[in-house]
């Protein structure tokens, strides 16, 4: 499935879009994230209700893109690697071409959504997602969707998976004293 999911996503990119395999397991996406060039002050008014994110370039360069483009679409994506998978999609670390900036994107499949009754888990995630403004939570860069896909663009955390690390710990819960820890990183 996963290939056949891959072979889907780069027939839509239509574009000369790539999905290409990547050997690199942990990316800094800010250190990757530097050669912009971007009038900052001109995109700072796009998104007041994200104020922790103020001075993420990544913020400017999805502006950029919809400043020339009127639009995001897979094929402005560049797919590095499968990240993982759940109950009603994808995530890949997608790098925004021209940008070399990284994204987490969820492509969710519109067909496979509405025949297992999901369109409104899907909708609500994003809705949910786009409200929230916390430095330790991943931030919802934008959405955007083709005739087939609907795709989340998110913060890439190079850190891993979260459930996967709870899941490790003894007891399948994270101490006290870890989860202080984690606070002040």
């Amino acid at each position: 499935l996963e290939e056949k999911e891959m072979v889907s996503i780069d027939v839509e990119l239509n574009k000369g879009g790539e999905c290409v395999e990547s050997g690199k397991s942990s990316l800094s996406s800010s250190s990757y994230c530097n050669s912009i060039d971007v009038n900052e002050a001109s995109f700072r008014s796009y998104c007041p209700s994200k104020p922790h994110k103020g001075n993420d370039i990544r913020w400017d360069a999805i502006q950029s893109v919809l400043a020339r483009d009127g639009q995001l679409g897979l094929g402005h994506f560049r797919l590095l690697k499968k990240l993982g998978f759940g109950d009603i999609g994808s995530v890949y670390l997608a790098e925004l071409r021209g940008m070399k900036c990284l994204f987490a994107m969820k492509v969710m499949d519109k067909g496979t959504l509405a025949g297992r009754k999901k369109l409104v888990r899907a909708q609500t995630e994003r809705e949910i997602l786009g409200l929230l403004d916390h430095p330790f939570l991943p931030s919802l860069y934008s959405h955007f969707e083709t005739e087939k896909f609907s795709c989340l663009l998110m913060e890439f955390c190079s850190g891993g998976d979260l459930h996967l690390l709870r899941q490790r710990q003894p007891g399948r819960h994270f101490t006290e004293q870890a989860a202080r820890l984690a606070l002040h990183c």
